[in-house]
């Protein structure tokens, strides 16, 4: 089914739902779809309903053939992935991965050792265009709720207020500690994560000293600390750190998430 997003598909609405231009530029000039070919509308909030497309006044619309509706095992996990800004198609390679991966929201982080500006040309310039591959990687996976993409935050004003953060730290796994392994230390902290999770991943090249200081110092392990933790001896492309820990959180807690949906659905 070809899918396309749309506003709010909230039961009172009418059954005819306008679509974006945007979107209709896609079904009609890339997809070459007309009127009366099916597609699947979702709203990004986690409602999805079929469709009819109808062509009126210039306009495109979709016509519903059912009512609005949702499946809680296509929604996203409570991974929060606050990522350092990379360059270029590697940021861009991470946006699309990780709504693939399930990650809730992703907050650009700016560093010191950060080499893109992006106030430079102005922080809405990014954040839109990550947020386009972001809705077109979620079209393509069959996810229904949209990842959002934050404002860009300095480092030293990210919260540690939505429970856990987990620093990825390549410097750690010279020391070996017990279960300083991600993996190893979820497995071994038996605190449910219900609430959500967070992953910390630095710059190429890694946080500068005083960043690496200033983290050192909020490393509490716990329900509102940073838990310093590290993903192997290998030393890692910063895009490659975020998918792996999102594939371990993923791993060791979807069991754990999949139960709450069961039982809150």
């Amino acid at each position: 089914m070809r899918r396309a997003l749309c506003e709010d598909l909230s039961p009172h609405r009418s059954s005819l739902i306008e679509i974006p231009e945007g979107e209709v530029k896609h079904l009609t000039s890339v997809l070459r779809l007309g009127p009366g070919d099916l597609v699947e509308l979702m709203d990004g909030t986690g409602k999805c309903a079929p469709a009819r497309l109808v062509f009126r006044d210039k306009k495109v619309f979709g016509e519903l053939t059912a009512s609005p509706t949702t499946n809680p095992k296509l929604l996203s996990l409570p991974i929060h992935l606050k990522m350092s800004i990379l360059k270029g198609e590697a940021m861009e390679w991470v946006v699309e991965k990780a709504v693939e991966l399930g990650v809730r929201s992703l907050t650009p982080v700016e560093s010191e050792f950060t080499v893109v500006k992006i106030h430079k040309k102005g922080a809405e310039t990014f954040i839109d265009r990550w947020q386009k591959i972001a809705d077109q990687s979620l079209k393509q996976c069959g996810r229904l709720d949209r990842m959002e993409i934050l404002p860009p935050r300095a480092l030293e004003s990210l919260s540690l207020s939505s429970g856990p953060l987990y620093w990825l730290d390549e410097a750690l796994a010279i020391t070996a500690e017990p279960h300083s392994h991600l993996s190893a230390h979820l497995r071994a902290d038996q605190s449910p994560r219900l609430a959500g999770v967070s992953l910390l991943i630095g710059p190429e090249g890694g946080f500068s000293a005083s960043e690496r200081s200033r983290l050192l110092q909020l490393t509490v392990p716990g329900n509102k600390g940073i838990n310093r933790v590290h993903l192997g001896p290998l030393i890692l492309r910063a895009e490659t750190a975020a998918l792996l820990g999102i594939s371990i959180l993923v791993g060791e807690h979807y069991g754990k998430w999949e139960n709450q949906i069961q039982t809150s659905s």
